[in-house]
């Protein structure tokens, strides 16, 4: 492998590994969260909006019904628990890609070996 193929790919890697570190601050980050989505509802067409708290458990999902003096608090902790979970998948698919740059570098340094086909 040429020296200037070998600076490219350590140069990716760094930005790779630049870019986790700023994912994983992110998610270090002391925000309070609630595993759940918030859900709005209407149980007839020009009827009110009711606002659930959609909570994954194994089995299935648990709503809980939010009132208006609590919308405000859950929207901003469901809200930060999206861009967690969202933060997550950015931070796995860097650590991927900064692994499969990291083996294409490591085999670029490999010595060709002579492989012998046949009698010995």
């Amino acid at each position: 492998m040429s020296f200037r193929n070998t600076a490219k790919q350590r140069n990716r890697v760094r930005r790779l590994k630049f870019r986790r570190a700023q994912l994983e601050k992110r998610l270090l980050s002391d925000k309070p969260m609630v595993a759940g989505s918030l859900i709005e509802r209407r149980f007839r067409p020009e009827g009110p909006v009711c606002y659930y708290l959609s909570i994954p458990t194994p089995q299935n999902s648990w709503h809980r019904y939010v009132r208006n003096e609590e919308l405000e608090y859950y929207r901003k902790r469901a809200q930060s628990w999206q861009e967690f979970v969202g933060t997550m998948a950015e931070w796995v698919q860097v650590s991927k890609a900064t692994e499969r740059e990291l083996r294409a570098l490591g085999k670029g340094r490999c010595e060709k070996l002579e492989i012998r086909r046949g009698k010995k």
